[in-house]
C-alpha cells in the first residue's frame, strides 16, 4: 500500500463523521460547515487520484470544483445569515 492509497483511505474514514453532520444538523450552520468539510475531502481525491493515476487532466477539474465550491459556500453562508436555512 503506498502513501496515496493510505491517504485515500484515510480521507475516506474522516468524511464519516462530517457526513453524519450533514444529515443530523443540529443546525443549518453546522450541516453548511460539514458539507464544506465533506466537498474539501472530495476535491482532495480528487488530487490524490490524479496524483495515483497519472492523469493531469484531473487536476484542472479539480480545480474548477473548487472554484464552484466557493461560490456555493458564499451562497449557502449569505442563506444561512438570512434565515433561510433554519432547520
Amino acid at each position: 500500500m503506498t502513501g496515496t492509497d493510505l491517504a485515500l483511505v484515510l480521507l475516506a474514514l474522516a468524511v464519516l463523521p462530517a457526513l453524519v453532520r450533514v444529515v443530523r444538523g443540529p443546525s443549518a450552520t453546522d450541516r453548511v460547515v460539514a458539507a464544506e468539510i465533506v466537498f474539501v475531502v472530495a476535491v482532495a481525491v480528487i488530487v490524490l487520484l490524479a496524483v495515483r493515476l497519472e492523469r493531469p487532466v484531473l487536476m484542472d477539474i479539480a480545480l474548477v470544483a473548487v472554484l464552484a465550491g466557493f461560490i456555493a459556500t458564499v451562497s449557502l453562508t449569505r442563506l444561512v445569515r438570512r434565515g433561510g436555512g433554519r432547520s
